[in-house]
């Protein structure tokens, strides 16, 4: 690459509804993008502790706990949770790597997923990161973490049935503990026409 041309570095997150429209806005075939970040947000992931992962053993867990029909046109792909001692195993579509590695031929590309910003933070209260219909969730109590999951959902209506789940399942008290709102879209500000108080973060 010719040393003049500055180097840049694109960061997307993507899903089912925005894969085609967030790829064809980004220039293609670029020579200055040497780096892509991507943030995958779907359902498919499993969160393993290390001691038991292995190539060996990974594609039985998922199978089991996502179903073995879930694994068919994807590919496995780990990224490690150190404070948790746990690995993130998650599936990507095989079509969307080939579109993006047609795409972006010169840049090494990364993939991410998006539970794993809700396990950065370990304040004893549940904290949500809200993307499109779906609401991905972690619960620290004592410094320990005993929720990570993923909530499809339609309405605030449905999103607010599965705080009040969590709640109840939890024993929280939200006057002490209001939900972490890391990032949300539109459905979670109704939330408070259900009582449940949030912060952001």
């Amino acid at each position: 690459m010719d040393p003049s041309i500055s180097s840049e570095t694109l960061q997307l997150r993507l899903s089912a509804e925005n894969f085609r429209e967030q790829l064809q806005a980004q220039p293609k075939k670029d020579p200055r993008i040497v780096s892509v970040q991507i943030e995958i947000s779907n359902e498919h992931f499993l969160l393993i502790p290390q001691s038991y992962d292995s190539v060996t053993y990974r594609l039985g867990f998922l199978e089991k706990a996502l179903g073995e029909h879930a694994l068919v046109g994807k590919e496995i792909h780990v990224q490690p949770i150190e404070q948790e001692g746990a690995n993130l195993v998650f599936l990507v579509p095989s079509d969307w790597k080939d579109l993006i590695s047609a795409h972006f031929p010169f840049a090494k590309i990364e993939y991410t997923h998006l539970l794993a910003k809700c396990l950065m933070k370990k304040e004893q209260q549940l904290t949500l990161f809200v993307f499109g219909n779906l609401a991905f969730a972690s619960l620290y109590q004592s410094q320990k973490l005993q929720l990570a999951n993923v909530f499809p959902f339609e309405t605030s209506i449905e999103l607010a049935f599965y705080l009040q789940s969590i709640r109840d399942a939890f024993s929280l008290n939200w006057n002490l503990y209001p939900p972490l709102l890391v990032e949300g879209s539109e459905e979670i500000s109704d939330a408070h026409l259900y009582q449940i108080p949030y912060v952001s973060s």
